[in-house]
């Protein structure tokens, strides 16, 4: 059992590192897309047709694909006058407390997300720049709202058994 934990772990560890590295050519691109496109326009007068709608959605995506990666390692951003005053026990059931309430706020997102990507589906909505399908960007808040949402359950999920067997009697290396 042990093994076939550290096993999973090590498999979201690697897709954690491999979708920080996707994210970060992302924005490269993104950065690239929007030289070229002032270039274009200011010294060529030639102005790229969608390309600023592009990188619009591509950030969006960015942004909720971050969401769940930061949720995943607990790195997102937090005050911790409250956590820095805790002991390891405080400091894991407020973990709890805060992975229960980011998995109730991303599950109600993504439902009503679900909601609003489905009736621009159903009205056939697409861009103006680049004609595409609404859909496509709108569905990175669905998918966001519901992968945060299903990461942070599973988080809640282990520290409930963490605090169940008894643990963590003390501080952990990475200070959660």
């Amino acid at each position: 059992m042990a093994h076939a934990a550290s096993s999973a772990a090590l498999v979201v560890r690697n897709l954690l590192a491999g979708l920080r590295v996707l994210l970060g050519v992302v924005l490269l691109l993104m950065v690239l897309v929007n030289v070229l496109n002032a270039a274009g326009r200011y010294g060529f007068g030639i102005a790229f047709t969608g390309s600023d709608e592009l990188v619009v959605y591509a950030m969006i995506w960015v942004v909720m694909t971050g969401m769940v990666v930061v949720t995943a390692e607990g790195t997102h951003l937090s005050l911790d006058a409250l956590q820095s005053s805790l002991g390891p026990r405080g400091k894991l059931r407020l973990a709890l407390l805060n992975n229960i309430l980011v998995a109730a706020s991303c599950g109600y997102a993504a439902v009503q997300s679900y909601g609003f990507v489905a009736r621009v589906g159903r009205i056939g909505q697409v861009s103006m720049g680049l004609g595409i399908p609404t859909t496509i960007p709108h569905s990175a808040l669905l998918a966001g709202f519901a992968l945060t949402a299903v990461t942070a359950f599973c988080l809640a999920v282990g520290t409930i058994a963490t605090i169940a067997r008894g643990g963590p009697l003390e501080e952990q290396e990475d200070g959660r």
